[in-house]
């Protein structure tokens, strides 16, 4: 009842008993002195030995009727005493109310101002009740104006004086040191800012599902100075709270050590005091009318410890009677304690107690008497640190409040300087970045003077890679301007796309071809332009990852033109990833064919030249002989006749050839298997070796379908294998492989003979060339016209193990 009530209330004095209906009595007392009934002594010697005056006006008391479940049960009564400096005008009543069962809770103002000292002088100015051993003399307190400053135990205070001739009594009021309110501001603040800590990290824990808080809290925490920061001041925490730790229990341990060895020194005083001052009673006195709390209270003041005296097993004196009416100490000895003083001769007993939520030393000890047997005497004293034991917690609190607010205060401390070293190091960075932002546009220079030496040779390294990026710009600029200009003044087509074959630039000739616009899809304006851009759009739809050369002709007649296509893919990140560059080579190509026929027309008179020659010479010697000899004509007719039928038949070989190569006839694209064309060339030498030459085929491949001209490619690859029959000779060997190379298929045709030089590698396939007697000269021409009907190539080189190779590529699409 009494802790739930005002009456436990700090800076005052209070009491309660409660009288049940069976008779029975419950007291508690916290600080007044009772006597056997129950009730408050108002003795002034019982007054004094607890340190304060008697006074009606702070004192109060009355009952009140204990009720249980509504209904009366037993009386209680109730005393307190305001101690100077406790407030509140409503404790009758609270306690009135509680009693009733009312929910009574106190205000902010019924708190009272712990830390006011009363000391009470006699009138010869000795000090009768004073909280410290050395107390200020009455001469200078009681003569002091209110509010003067003075020196006390507790260090500089306040004296509030008062002179009656009732009483002589001064009120302390202890100033605080600059340290002392620092640290009562720092702990409510820091109080304070756990509780704001506490918010903030609830409210991060609800906003934490937050995908832009998580995002902030990954940025942050990929900051180089934030981590340095985090790191930093975790190093310097980490030790320094384990110090605190480790500090704060030694400390507390030796002094509660001290503690225990004072306590045992202050007991073996007050049993020497006590034994002198019983060996010292004349005979006839009673130990227990001698030795009582007035005795023990001076005792306790000469020891400084608070002592009590049992006679027996039961208590007998005390210089503290609060401490067992409000229940904190046992009136009789514990049993264990009073077996080892009685039977195992113990010289001091000590056990662990507690009051409240404080654990405090008991320390038991018998009172000897110089020659008197110690079973004879039956005297124990008893000394109880609590006190100490709070005074200890009191400093240990102290200690841990002041190593929690040193911890805060150099965390703070150091988290504001690595803060701002963090800048210091981060702030020029971030200029910098933000210089290279503008040299990205076009500075020449970051625009900064760092006065760090790391700092300013970076900066100085930058500001030249500035200026040879900006040289280098405005050559890229320079450049890129004359190839726009070339690119927009050359009769060739340009057209660059994109990945999706939208147009990203053409030049004026594009236009003009296509009359396509930057920004379109290429092959819907292909696809618009009908039979006209028919085999334009065919080969970009069929152009791939690699480079593609075709010529193309378009309309028929008067109108018919010859377009060159070049299909040039761009690989790597970025636009564009296509070039298509077409160029008109109609009047090219008939300038070209002009000039390749008078050539022709020069070959072939040359070679018709020569046959006639024998011709005439035949003619011219038949009539010779037949005029001036005409016997023997029969046998020259008959020679002459040979050479010129002879001579004919190489004419007309020479005007077929010239047929064959001048008609080809146009291709006619088909499906089929590559492979079975080569096959059945292949097994036409093959089964009829000629001079023993041998012709094998070497392929990996089942089939090798595709789209092309079956009899005009049998043709080529006949001419091929005739002029590597003539290369290898007697006894040699031809190869014929093929095999597939992404959408080409290769006809590679190998032979063993002994090559040809360089330059006759490089006539090869020009027409009426040839390394061989027999030969005409169109065997190779008309192969190389049949590979580029199909839009393929053919090309010849030595082999390294002897011989030649000729390659014959040709589109499977």
């Amino acid at each position: 009842v009494w802790s739930e009530s005002p009456l436990a209330m700090r800076g005052a004095l209070s009491a309660l008993t409660v009288e049940t209906p069976f008779g029975k009595r419950s007291s508690f007392s916290f600080g007044l002195p009772m006597d056997e009934d129950g009730d408050v002594d108002r003795s002034p010697a019982r007054w004094r030995q607890i340190g304060t005056e008697f006074r009606p006006a702070r004192f109060v008391e009355g009952e009140a009727e204990l009720l249980l479940d509504g209904q009366p049960w037993g009386v209680a009564r109730y005393w307190l005493f305001r101690q100077p400096g406790a407030r509140g005008g409503r404790i009758e009543n609270l306690i009135a109310g509680l009693l009733r069962g009312e929910p009574i809770r106190l205000r902010p103002d019924d708190d009272v101002l712990g830390a006011v000292q009363l000391v009470l002088y006699s009138a010869d100015g000795q000090a009768l009740s004073s909280p410290w051993d050395e107390t200020p003399s009455a001469a200078a307190v009681l003569g002091a104006s209110p509010g003067t400053q003075v020196e006390t135990p507790l260090g500089r205070s306040l004296v509030f004086a008062v002179d009656t001739p009732e009483s002589r009594r001064a009120l302390f009021l202890p100033l605080l040191t600059p340290w002392l309110s620092l640290e009562r501001v720092t702990t409510h603040a820091l109080g304070s800012l756990a509780v704001l800590g506490l918010a903030l990290l609830a409210s991060f824990l609800m906003a934490a599902r937050s995908e832009s808080l998580r995002r902030a809290l990954r940025q942050a925490f990929r900051s180089y100075s934030q981590r340095l920061l985090i790191v930093s001041t975790a190093f310097v925490m980490l030790p320094l709270l384990a110090v605190s730790i480790l500090l704060v229990g030694f400390l507390g341990r030796r002094l509660e050590r001290e503690q225990q060895a004072d306590g045992r020194s202050a007991l073996e005083s007050a049993q020497r005091i006590l034994g002198e001052y019983v060996l010292a009673l004349e005979t006839g006195f009673g130990i227990e009318t001698t030795l009582d709390d007035e005795i023990l209270s001076w005792l306790s003041r000469v020891v400084h410890h608070e002592v009590n005296l049992y006679f027996g097993s039961s208590v007998s004196a005390t210089s503290k009677r609060a401490l067992f009416t409000a229940g904190l100490l046992p009136k009789r000895i514990p049993g264990e304690i009073f077996s080892r003083l009685t039977l195992g001769d113990s010289v001091v007993a000590s056990r662990i107690n507690r009051a409240g939520g404080t654990r405090y030393l008991e320390l038991y000890a018998p009172v000897r008497i110089p020659g008197v047997p110690l079973d004879a005497v039956g005297l124990y004293a008893s000394m109880p640190l609590l006190a100490q034991e709070e005074e200890v917690e009191e400093e240990l609190a102290a200690l841990r409040r002041r190593a929690v607010l040193m911890t805060v205060g150099l965390s703070l401390l150091l988290a504001a300087i690595g803060s701002r070293i963090a800048r210091r190091f981060t702030t020029p960075l971030m200029e910098v970045v933000e210089g290279t932002q503008r040299i990205a546009a076009g500075a020449r220079s970051l625009g900064l003077a760092p006065a760090e030496l790391e700092l300013a040779t970076l900066a100085e390294a930058i500001d030249r890679m500035a200026v040879k990026i900006d040289e280098g710009r405005q050559r890229l600029v320079r450049e890129k301007d004359l190839l726009d200009r070339m690119i927009d003044n050359i009769t060739s087509g340009v057209i660059s796309l994109d990945r999706e074959g939208c147009v990203v630039m053409a030049n004026r000739a594009a236009l003009g071809l296509f009359g396509v616009e930057v920004g379109q899809r290429l092959e819907p304006v292909l696809a618009a332009g009908g039979k006209r851009y028919a085999s334009v759009l065919a080969f970009v739809e069929e152009a791939h990852s690699e480079t593609a050369v075709r010529t193309v002709r378009m309309g028929s007649g008067e109108e018919e033109v010859e377009w060159s296509l070049v299909w040039v893919p761009l690989p790597g990140p970025g636009e564009p990833t296509a070039l298509l560059v077409v160029e008109d080579v109609t009047e090219v190509l008939r300038a070209q064919r002009l000039e390749a026929w008078a050539e022709m027309a020069r070959i072939i008179a040359h070679e018709i030249k020569n046959p006639l020659t024998p011709i005439r010479l035949s003619a011219e010697h038949m009539r010779q002989v037949r005029d001036s000899d005409p016997a023997h004509f029969e046998a020259v007719f008959e020679r002459c006749t040979s050479n010129i039928l002879e001579q004919v038949n190489e004419l007309q070989q020479i005007s077929s050839e010239f047929s064959a190569y001048s008609r080809l006839p146009k291709i006619d694209r088909q499906a089929g298997d590559l492979l079975q064309v080569v096959r059945k060339v292949v097994e036409a030498y093959a089964s009829a070796p000629r001079d023993g030459v041998s012709v094998e085929l070497r392929a990996d491949l089942e089939e090798l379908p595709g789209r092309f001209d079956g009899k005009l490619v049998g043709r080529a690859l006949r001419n091929l294998v005739e002029n590597a029959l003539r290369a290898a000779g007697a006894g040699g060997s031809v190869t014929v492989g093929v095999e597939r190379q992404g959408h080409e298929a290769q006809i590679l045709v190998l032979d063993d003979g002994p090559g040809v030089n360089d330059h006759e590698l490089s006539r090869m396939f020009e027409p009426y060339f040839s390394t061989h007697d027999s030969g005409t000269g169109l065997g190779l021409p008309i192969a190389r016209r049949i590979a580029e009907e199909h839009g393929g190539r053919i090309e010849a080189r030595n082999r390294a193990e002897g011989g030649l190779e000729v390659s014959f590529v040709l589109p499977l699409g």
